[in-house]
């Protein structure tokens, strides 16, 4: 009995496309290796963070880059940080300049 082929998806996530890399018998660290690239940045391609990496991807599974990641890379690293909590609206130096001014009005 042979298996059928998949039809592949009309969408792709992350792991649709590490789906269809191991089909073709490959890997991500042999993807990485063929495009002179280090190994996380074809990791960090599946989550929109290297266009290096997606590149790479994209001409390994010979998919067009497109239809592999029709969003784009929109996202940059600094939107990914979170906020910090109880982080001090103004700086130190202009309250002390501010108090300055309070006293030279009086």
């Amino acid at each position: 009995m042979t298996m059928a082929a998949t039809k592949p998806p009309t969408e792709w996530d992350a792991e649709g496309i590490k789906a269809e890399i191991r089909r073709q018998n490959l890997t991500m660290a042999e993807i990485a290796r063929r495009s002179d690239l280090p190994e996380h940045a074809v990791r960090r391609a599946l989550k929109g963070l290297s266009r290096k990496g997606a590149d790479a991807i994209a001409d390994a599974l010979g998919i067009p880059f497109d239809t592999l990641f029709p969003t784009g890379f929109i996202q940059s690293r600094s939107s990914l940080r979170k906020p910090i909590a109880n982080a001090p609206s103004e700086s130190r130096s202009k309250r002390s300049v501010r108090a300055d001014d309070a006293r030279a009005t009086a």
